[in-house]
């Protein structure tokens, strides 16, 4: 039996303190709504089971799990639950990132050939008609994807127009093991053309995991050790890891893709793409739903490919640049740590992880805001507007011509992400609220705009005030030329107040605060 909805009081179980929603502002009645269409979902076979729950200033207001984490061995989902992350890893990637540039370490303005010199010779265009660079790709474009790398397909799908076929030989070649490190793969990532000019468009692409690359240089450690040592050991995240040990792999969820993909067709087939833990030991031909194949051109797996024994050898900071193997595993609780240190300005429970300056600039608008190039007009995240984009994800920006106040998650100050593999998380630092989604289904996004469209429902229905004073993140945009104050061209290492305090070294020296411290993958 699946455990129970917490929403009213009980246990507390992902490690989260219990909190009184009516005291919090918190009128659980659309939650519960959303819920409940939910598990008419899972109950209709339209997905295998789900995952949420609702923090409000530290405090778990809502969780529930629901259905199963494999269908085909009846293992039922749980809060230790183990999911794939795929780009939902790219903030941790990002907050190892800001660590560096706290220390000097490395600067906005960097060229990425500093780092990877074979970026130094990308061109623009493709294969039949390339022109150089009008300016070299910086570290800024790879942490606001205007870098101009796209991405190839995944999941063994057909890919979708020709920017993502330039991709399709390179993630054959991870996939069959010849590329086996992130260096080779983005030395051969450097010899394929960019979609546009560096800085002149927003496209969401594989700049986080070159990204993840620099990381390793400028550190002189593997991403798996240095994101394990400055980023999830210091925040107790202990179910996360960028594979499966074998004595966890009890914990791990098959991941579904559906037929049809969004799960709205009149009848809906479970495949799986990747299993859980039963796939040690259960005939393989059991485990996929619609036969021996996927019908995509993956083959039937036997085990999955992020158990620790078969894991890529290419460390994926932006979630993943093969067909299926990628980016971090973890589970709610864990991920849930991560979103109060960000919600916290840079700090959980003790340990301060980034200064409370360095999670307010990730808390703008990287493409309008924080930005030096000069537009005519601004810039939007899928040609959104209100749309703009965080190095954490989507974020809600004021804008005059905004018409997307009635998009789900583009509500002001509020930033969210989710990954390949059906997980999504939503933050809003005003109500100080985390909304975390997991699925277990490829490209399952309309279970994240459920619970983020119900959650602000809560708020308003339960008159909840910010607990925060705002903090101003973001400019007054007023017209459709943003200006850009040289104030912003600066390094990043000047937009953030010098400081002799030392942020935490060693993951194993935890710098205590004073009580009085406030569809890729």
């Amino acid at each position: 039996m699946a455990p129970r909805d917490t929403s009213s009081g009980g246990s507390c179980p992902l490690g989260v303190r219990m909190g009184d929603p009516v005291a919090l502002g918190v009128d659980l009645a659309p939650i519960k709504n959303a819920v409940q269409r939910l598990k008419l979902q899972v109950d209709d076979r339209r997905l295998p089971g789900f995952l949420t729950c609702v923090i409000k200033q530290g405090q778990l207001v809502h969780f529930d799990a629901y259905g199963k984490a494999d269908v085909c061995a009846g293992e039922s989902m749980r809060s230790d639950t183990m999911f794939r992350l795929y780009s939902q890893t790219k903030p941790l990637t990002v907050v190892g990132f800001m660590r560096l540039l706290e220390r000097g370490v490395v600067h906005l303005e960097d060229n990425v050939s500093k780092y990877i010199p074979n970026f130094g010779m990308v061109t623009v265009g493709d294969k039949r008609r390339s022109r150089p660079l009008s300016r070299a790709v910086t570290l800024r474009d790879l942490l606001a994807h205007t870098s101009g790398v796209g991405f190839g397909p995944g999941f063994g799908y057909a890919p979708e127009g020709d920017y993502e076929k330039t991709y399709v030989d390179l993630v054959r070649r991870v996939d069959s093991g010849e590329i086996s490190s992130l260096a080779h793969w983005c030395d051969e990532l450097a010899k394929l053309p960019l979609r546009f000019q560096p800085g002149k468009d927003w496209g969401y692409g594989y700049s986080s995991d070159i990204l993840g690359r620099v990381v390793e240089v400028a550190s002189g450690k593997p991403l798996d050790v240095f994101i394990h040592s400055e980023v999830t050991e210091p925040l107790g995240m202990k179910d996360t890891a960028f594979s499966v040990p074998t004595h966890k792999a009890h914990q791990l969820a098959t991941l579904y893709a559906r037929e049809p993909w969004d799960g709205r067709g009149k009848t809906v087939r479970f495949v799986t793409v990747d299993p859980g833990s039963s796939g040690l030991t259960a005939d393989s031909k059991k485990r996929v739903l619609s036969g021996p194949s996927d019908g995509n051109g993956l083959p039937s797996p036997s085990s999955s490919v992020f158990l620790s024994s078969s894991a890529s050898k290419v460390i994926q900071g932006g979630g993943c640049v093969c067909s299926v193997a990628g980016g971090l595993v973890s589970t709610m609780g864990d991920y849930s740590k991560f979103c109060q240190m960000l919600l916290n300005r840079g700090e959980f429970e003790g340990v301060r992880l980034l200064r409370p300056e360095t999670v307010d600039l990730l808390a703008r608008d990287w493409l309008n805001d924080f930005s030096p190039e000069k537009r005519r007009h601004p810039l939007w995240v899928w040609g959104t507007p209100g749309i703009g984009f965080s190095p954490l994800g989507q974020i809600g920006v004021e804008h005059p011509k905004a018409t997307s106040r009635r998009v789900v998650g583009s509500q002001l100050h509020t930033v969210h992400w989710g990954g390949a593999g059906g997980s999504g998380y939503m933050l809003n630092w005003p109500h100080q609220v985390v909304v975390l989604t997991y699925t277990g289904c490829t490209y399952d996004t309309a279970t994240q705009k459920l619970m983020w469209r119900a959650t602000f429902g809560a708020l308003r229905r339960g008159g909840a005030k910010p607990s925060r004073p705002l903090v101003p993140l973001y400019s007054d945009v007023s017209s459709d030329c943003p200006t850009t104050p040289s104030a912003k061209r600066r390094r990043v290492s000047e937009e953030l107040p010098r400081s002799s305090r030392k942020t935490t070294g060693s993951s194993t020296k935890r710098r205590r605060l004073s009580a009085s411290t406030p569809k890729s993958g």
